[in-house]
């Protein structure tokens, strides 16, 4: 028989600890993809029926790329957040939800990265 509280055994436990953090992380990022989309939506009707060259003129402007670096950094983080609710609720084998985990973080992180990229060498002009 113990003398603790209910209350007490049981605080700091479940989505009470860190869920909220994931949560709002979620939700920040979704606003950002929602004014990056905007960008992108003013971005492709302004480009309509151009060129390449303008195209990649107008993709060389710092303001661009680095919206386009934004809304890329944003995708795929978003999507690394939303694809690890779906792994812990339903992969129950420990092991494999681990290895899906850091399979997406990693996946997520290089396709951020081969975008970012793309995204300098139209800045640059390569």
């Amino acid at each position: 028989m113990t003398m603790q509280n209910p209350l007490a055994r049981v605080r700091g436990a479940g989505a009470s600890g860190g869920g909220i953090q994931h949560w709002r992380s979620q939700r920040y990022s979704a606003l950002v993809l929602l004014l990056c989309t905007g960008w992108l939506l003013w971005l492709g009707v302004s480009l309509a029926g151009a060129d390449y060259a303008t195209a990649m003129l107008t993709m060389s402007s710092p303001i661009n790329a680095g919206m386009a670096i934004l809304l890329a950094g944003t995708v795929f983080y978003h999507t690394q957040l939303g694809l690890q609710v779906v792994i812990e609720d339903y992969v129950h084998i420990a092991a494999l939800e681990f290895a899906l985990l850091i399979f997406v973080r990693f996946a997520c992180l290089l396709a951020f990265l081969t975008s970012a990229i793309a995204a300098l060498k139209m800045a640059l002009g390569a």
